[in-house]
């Protein structure tokens, strides 16, 4: 099923080029950190091993903002993230890196100079490194998260933060999603 609304989401994403090619668009290179954790309510320390703290990890990738007007456009990203969790006093860290797609929707708030503008949408994972000591099962390869988040934008330059609720188990056999704080910084070239 998530194979589908992906492909459902790209082919959205190319129509909506499609038709905004007379339209204004961004492309550009973004990357910054995000702290990650596990969140529900199969996050308790007998089950992994201690108390559940946040974990820094990267983000980077790419970015396409097809802009509709000067307040209202469709953002699809591509980036590589790397989420997980950090047992507090051990060295013990649970780590589930992902390619990420999200497909943004960008509200402006139409105040002129910083250019805020609100961030929301889905975001479809697909696992590219696992590591889960202990008895946690395996990792599932793929998930699909809520965005919400607000970015400024100052010329070619953007900055923005966001929260990624992870929908899908990061293990079969417990109730454990991601919750991700992410903050990009980002650079338009075109």
């Amino acid at each position: 099923m998530g194979l589908k609304v992906l492909i459902m989401a790209l082919v959205l994403a190319l129509l909506t080029a499609v038709q905004a090619s007379a339209q204004w668009f961004d492309m550009g290179l973004e990357a910054g950190m995000n702290f990650s954790s596990f969140i529900g309510s199969g996050v308790n320390s007998s089950n992994l091993g201690g108390t559940v703290s946040s974990r820094l990890g990267f983000v980077g990738g790419g970015y396409l903002d097809l802009n509709f007007g000067p307040n209202f456009g469709i953002r699809p990203e591509l980036l590589y993230e790397q989420k997980g969790a950090q047992i507090s006093g051990t060295s013990t860290s649970y780590e589930a890196d992902y390619v990420e797609v999200p497909v943004l929707l960008k509200i402006g708030l139409g105040i002129p100079g910083i250019n805020p503008s609100v961030l929301i949408g889905p975001s479809f994972d697909w696992n590219t490194l696992s590591s889960l000591p202990g008895n946690t099962g395996a990792v599932n390869n793929g998930d699909v998260g809520l965005v919400g988040g607000l970015e400024f934008d100052f010329s070619k330059f953007c900055i923005n933060g966001r929260y990624e609720l992870g929908l899908d188990n990061v293990t079969g056999n417990s109730n454990i999603q991601n919750g991700t704080f992410t903050i990009l910084m980002g650079y338009s070239f075109i």
